[in-house]
């Protein structure tokens, strides 16, 4: 009988197989780990861009008698410039109406997919809601509500008067 040296072809075979469990447990971890770290981009973006506005819209609240705050869709657009500027009810609208330009650009801010807001004013308190797509989802519709769901991530602020 002769003796045997190295590894025979089942325990390489073996040897691979652990190997290549291994790897796709690693490579599912890393898959994992981008998603949560682009789904905390994404709640990031929205908290930075909902206290901007929520913010600028507070010396609006503290300085005017009526905050009739009410958005959920386009805005009519305001021409306000350093030579004609805004009187104070339209600077309101016109910050509004550049905050919503900025959410909704398609460059502006990438990270966030089908971005909706929707902005009023409830018993006092300004309320800010702000939904976006967070996953992709097979033939996903384009959402205009401030709604979770389906793969929607949602964020909801209120700033008291």
């Amino acid at each position: 009988m002769t003796r045997q040296s190295g590894a025979t072809l089942i325990e390489v075979l073996i040897t691979l197989l652990i190997l290549k469990v291994g790897l796709l447990g690693v490579l599912a971890t890393q898959l994992q780990a981008l998603r949560l770290a682009s789904e905390a981009t994404q709640r990031t973006t929205v908290v930075a861009l909902s206290r901007d506005i929520l913010q600028q819209l507070r010396f609006y609240q503290q300085s005017a008698a009526t905050h009739n705050y009410q958005v959920s869709g386009a805005l009519n657009a305001v021409n306000c410039s350093a030579a004609a500027p805004c009187q104070h009810g339209n600077s309101k609208q016109f910050l509004i109406r550049h905050w919503q330009q900025q959410w909704l650009a398609d460059q502006g801010y990438g990270l966030l997919f089908q971005p909706a807001f929707c902005l009023n004013q409830q018993q006092g308190q300004l309320q800010l809601a702000a939904s976006w797509q967070a996953r992709v989802q097979p033939l996903s519709v384009a959402h205009s509500s401030c709604q979770a769901g389906n793969g929607r991530g949602l964020f909801h602020l209120g700033l008291p008067e």
